[in-house]
């Protein structure tokens, strides 16, 4: 990864305040919100220094967001209690973010597609095999 110190200063900085800002978020709605920074500070340094490795975290943060939002916006049926976003999903998704900060922070790139990994089960988690693939402990998060 060849990125400039401003600019991985600036992606490092800003994913450390949203991990501050999505634990302290009131709802899951404030907290989704928030993990969208990840891939906005990306987008927004792209525009002036592009990398592979910043692409493809973009990429799948981006896609997670989507695929957690999607999920969401299911609305609950009488008689359940849940959108299909478990709390095992939820703690998951936060539970990545320190994880990628360290990867990035250390410009370990190998590390850095580990924890992007994980974004993707848990993408692949709330679609309808994602899931049944998951409670038959085959995609595990």
């Amino acid at each position: 990864m060849d990125l400039p110190k401003n600019y991985f200063d600036l992606i490092l900085n800003e994913f450390k305040e949203v991990q501050g800002l999505c634990g302290k978020a009131e709802t899951r709605d404030d907290a989704l919100y928030y993990f969208s920074a990840l891939y906005g500070v990306l987008n927004r340094v792209m525009n002036f220094s592009c990398d592979p490795v910043l692409i493809f975290m973009h990429q799948v943060l981006q896609a997670t967001h989507k695929a957690v939002a999607e999920r969401m916006a299911i609305p609950i049926k009488p008689g359940t209690t849940s959108n299909g976003v478990t709390d095992e999903m939820w703690q998951a998704l936060f539970s990545y973010i320190p994880l990628l900060i360290d990867a990035f922070e250390k410009k370990d790139e190998n590390e850095i597609r580990q924890v992007l990994q994980k974004f993707a089960n848990l993408s692949y988690a709330t679609t309808g095999n994602g899931r049944y693939l998951q409670l038959r402990g085959r995609l595990n998060l």
